[in-house]
Order: C-alpha cells, then structure tokens, then sequence
C-alpha cells in the first residue's frame, strides 16, 4: 500500500532500488499507482530537465504548429514568420482555454472561445470587446513563452528558467550517435497508441532484453543486448548486428546504410533513453523514436515516430518497401503495449512487492536509479 504523502520519499523505500543492479529490486508498486508520486514525478523530473517535444520538420512553413504536451501540460510547438521554431504554453491569456488542438497551419493563433488573437511571436494583437476594461494593455496578456532548443532536427523544451542548456543536458549523447546525421533525415510517420499502464513501465520495458524472446518470439526472436554505461541524461544498450533492426526477424534489408555511418554506429544499432520518458533507436538505415507521455498514474499516449535519409525517402519504391518497417513497428509495439497493460494490471494488487532483476534487466535498474536520484535530490 502507498505510505503516506509526507512519507513519500523516504530515502529507506527506495533503499534496495539503489543497490547494485544484480543486488537491486525494482521500485515499490505504489511508484507505478499513486496519484501523489505521480504529481510529484511531474514536478520534479518533467517539469525540471529536457523533454522531446517533436521533429522540427513537422513544422516547416510559417504559421505551422504541433499542439502537444509535456506529461498532460498542453504546449504549442509554431514556426513564425522568421522561419524560427517557439514554443507557448496552450492556454490563452484571458481565461485560460486551450487555443490550437492538433497539428496544421494558421495565420493567426485565435482562442475559440472569445476570439482573442496572438501573433506567432506570442504577442496579443486582437482582443475584441476590452475597450471598456480598466487599466487593460495588451502587451501584459502575451503569450507564456517557453524555452525551446534543439539538437540534429530534435526539438525540446524546458519549463525551468534555471535549469542547463540543452547541449550540455544532452551530454555525450551527440558524439555517440552523432554520425547517423539526424539532420539529414525526414519524419515518414506517426502514430499514436493510447496505452493503460505507468510511463515508467513501459521505459522500463524498452530498456530491457529479458523478456524479448518471450514477448516477441515470432516477431523479432531473441535480441542479446550488450549495455552501455550510463551517461547522466542517457543510458542504452548496443544490439551489436550488421544488418536493421527495423524490420521482423525473417526480413531481408530492404535499405540501403546510411552512408555517414562511422566509428560507433558501425557497431550495430543503439537503444537508447533520454530521461524522462523518450526513448530512441538508431539503426542502419533509419531512426525511430517514443514519447511516452503519461496520462495519469496508470496510462500514456504512445507516439511513435520514424524517420529514414532524405535520399531514401526520394526512391520510387519507398512507399511499397517502408512497410516492411511499419509493420515490424507495428507488431513490436502491439506485443509491448499489450504486456505493459498485463504488469500494470498486477501493480495494482495490494499483495505486489518490489522484484529482483535478472542481468539482462540492467537498464531497469538505470531508469529507477535516475528517477529515484533525482526525485530525492530535488
């Protein structure tokens, strides 16, 4: 049972969690059920680091948006008229409704409740019916910009003011897999899997083989995974093959290698997480990546996203071979999602007791440790 709020983190629950990690357990079960720690996740981990918010080529005209969210805080993602990328908070400066849903095009952001208008640069520029409002100024009611870098056509955003940049956030992460040359690939597709399980759940899950050649025995076999240290925002695992890890195991390559491919790239392909809760893979001869988003203590919206080399997309038969790659995701993913949903299901049993982890758990053991850190530091 979930000990009380104040009890919360008690350094002694998460004593075993920071062992070792053939010596560790998993978290307490209340981590994965309790509305407390959950906002309290909210607080101290998203709303504190770099969270991957999108592609930049999802927006490549002026006036283009992506309405989305860190961790159920709505945002807009815009590129204005410069041609720069912004990033607001989705809540318009009068009563607070949600301005843009979806993702397309617009001249003007417009609240749909009481026509309030903002510019792309987050300034009020049409505010019908306040002429007889006391003291009312327009350049006091802009929009609550938030900080927005990026790195390689990878798009993220900060909630606090003082936390580090994005580069050094990011760490070693860029040098590591900067020679897949990120910038050079195009986003093909993403689809979104709405998943009833913790979001620590499912990064646990990909960030461990032991249940590989269970879960997708028909669909991948078995996948050894040699692990990479951890390095502060990051942590990952090498599957070190030859040939993509994109398609199903019974798939010939399809696609050409990436040519810039060089030094630790050419070892096979990287599975990798960025603290919080994205989590990117790099292979031959694309990229894939999943925000795992939470929706409250027991769901997540799942949005998984590809991308391949921009000479790759030109090819005449691109559209017929790259379903061989959507249909690997799209089998992996169902067998993830519906194994996710069976643990959360026992998670929330009173009788559920924190587990010891087998050597091909390691990383269970490096996304704990991060969050149980951070969470006691802060």
């Amino acid at each position: 049972m979930s000990p009380a709020a104040a009890d919360m983190l008690d350094p002694a629950h998460f004593a075993n969690v920071l062992k070792p990690p053939l010596e560790a357990e998993s978290l307490p079960a209340w981590c994965y059920t309790d509305p407390y720690f959950h906002r309290l996740e909210i607080e101290r981990l998203f709303m504190k680091v770099w969270n991957f918010v999108g592609r930049d080529d999802l927006m490549p005209n002026p006036g283009d948006y992506l309405a989305t969210d860190v961790a159920s805080i709505p945002i807009i993602l815009i590129r204005d008229k410069d041609g720069t990328a912004r990033a607001f908070a989705n809540s318009c400066r009068h009563r607070g409704t949600q301005l843009l849903t979806g993702e397309g095009n617009c001249k003007a952001i417009v609240c749909p409740y009481h026509g309030w208008a903002f510019d792309f640069d987050g300034a009020l520029v049409s505010v019908p019916g306040m002429d007889e409002t006391v003291g009312f100024d327009k350049d006091d009611h802009a929009l609550i910009p938030l900080r927005l870098e990026s790195w390689a056509g990878f798009l993220f955003v900060n909630f606090d003011a003082k936390a580090e940049s994005l580069a050094d956030y990011l760490g070693t992460l860029p040098n590591h897999i900067g020679s897949y040359n990120f910038p050079d690939m195009v986003t093909t597709r993403r689809k979104v899997w709405d998943v009833a399980c913790n979001w620590k759940v499912y990064l646990e899950n990909q960030r461990e083989s032991y249940h590989v050649p269970i879960v997708h025995r028909e669909s991948l076999g078995d996948q050894v995974a040699t692990p990479l240290d951890q390095e502060g925002a990051w942590s990952g695992s090498l599957i070190p093959v030859e040939h993509t890890a994109g398609v199903m195991k019974d798939e010939t390559t399809p696609f050409p290698p990436i040519k810039s491919l060089a030094g630790e790239a050419l070892e096979g392909s990287h599975f990798l997480v960025l603290y919080p809760s994205t989590y990117f893979v790099a292979t031959t001869d694309c990229f894939w990546w999943m925000e795992i988003k939470p929706r409250g203590p027991a769901r997540i919206e799942l949005v998984v996203g590809s991308g391949f080399p921009r000479e790759t997309v030109a090819r005449d038969d691109f559209e017929s071979v790259v379903q061989r790659y959507y249909r690997r995701w799209d089998t992996s993913h169902k067998e993830d999602n519906d194994i996710c949903e069976l643990q959360q299901a026992g998670l929330t049993s009173p009788l559920a007791l924190p587990g010891r982890l087998a050597r091909r758990e390691r990383g269970v053991n490096a996304v704990d440790r991060w969050i149980v850190e951070r969470m006691l530091a802060a």
